[in-house]
């Protein structure tokens, strides 16, 4: 591939676009790789079409869309990932943010619009994105987040620092850094809950680039779950609220895990946008919260 040859944008989309059908890629997607790697308007990529491209852009594209036919995720090229409208950093020490979780904040919306000052705590946050939605739309609230991985939350404290929000980050496994009678009323997680069995499933370019502990989970991807509920029994408020996302398969199973632990709670699966179960809700203070 060439593009520096190319007189026009146009041109050098359509050369590109060749080159991305020959290694197996959708041709269509040029013109979404263009606007990403440059923050472009499909506007300005309209306006420039017939204009002569300068050619540090084009070694640049050359470059990003070499490195995504080597299998590399567009995301971590460019160092940033999209998430509910709002621009997140990542790097292959996160995850890539996934539309799914967006149902996760909306549940968690439906309580903090009730309770604006809520202490809340998100286990796993990886890129911060849960964590910082949250605060930004709720910035009377208490928010901490707490992340296995010391590289994960040094990219979570850029993201903050970015969108100038009041989240403190902590290192733990789980709830381990908290002392006895530190209380919560809202924890919520995303947490790593693919098992072993589906690894041959999972996307090549997925096990290749993000970050397995991040992924996967023993004891058929539930075990998050039951340290979770366990951990959570000391550092839940008597009416508070557990939020989860959840693989699709494993809705009965997290349920009956946080059932044995709080059988007192009203516990709710909810779906997706696809309709597969995605969340569970566990409210010490009764009723259904329903799904998104």
């Amino acid at each position: 591939m060439d593009l520096k040859s190319s007189q026009t944008l146009a041109e050098a989309l359509r050369r590109a676009s060749v080159f991305l059908e020959e290694k197996g890629f959708d041709r269509e997607l040029v013109r979404q790789y263009w606007l990403l790697t440059f923050d472009w308007s499909l506007t300005e990529l309209v306006t420039n079409l017939r204009q002569a491209v300068d050619i540090t852009l084009l070694e640049r594209f050359e470059a990003v869309l070499q490195r995504v036919v080597a299998g590399e995720p567009i995301q971590y090229i460019l160092g940033y990932a999209d998430f509910m409208g709002e621009r997140f950093a990542v790097t292959p020490a996160t995850l890539i943010p996934r539309e799914d979780t967006a149902g996760l904040i909306v549940l968690a919306n439906h309580y903090l619009a009730e309770h604006p000052q809520a202490r809340v705590l998100d286990i796993g946050t990886g890129t911060g994105i849960i964590a910082i939605t949250l605060a930004k739309h709720y910035p009377q609230a208490q928010i901490e987040a707490v992340d296995i991985s010391s590289e994960a939350l040094a990219v979570a404290k850029d993201n903050q620092a970015q969108h100038a929000t009041q989240v403190l980050f902590r290192e733990s496994d789980v709830l381990s850094c908290f002392p006895p009678g530190t209380k919560f009323d809202l924890i919520i997680s995303n947490p790593p809950y693919i098992s072993e069995a589906e690894r041959n499933l999972m996307d090549a370019s997925v096990l290749k680039h993000e970050p397995h502990t991040a992924l996967f989970a023993d004891k058929n991807g539930l075990e998050l779950y039951e340290r979770i509920a366990k951990e959570a029994r000391d550092h839940l408020a008597e009416d508070g609220l557990i939020l989860l996302e959840i693989g699709f398969r494993q809705g009965q199973a997290v349920c009956d895990i946080f059932q044995r632990e709080y059988p007192q709670a009203a516990i709710d699966v909810s779906q997706d946008l696809n309709g597969h179960d995605r969340y569970v809700s566990v409210n010490l203070k009764g009723g259904s919260k329903g799904a998104i």
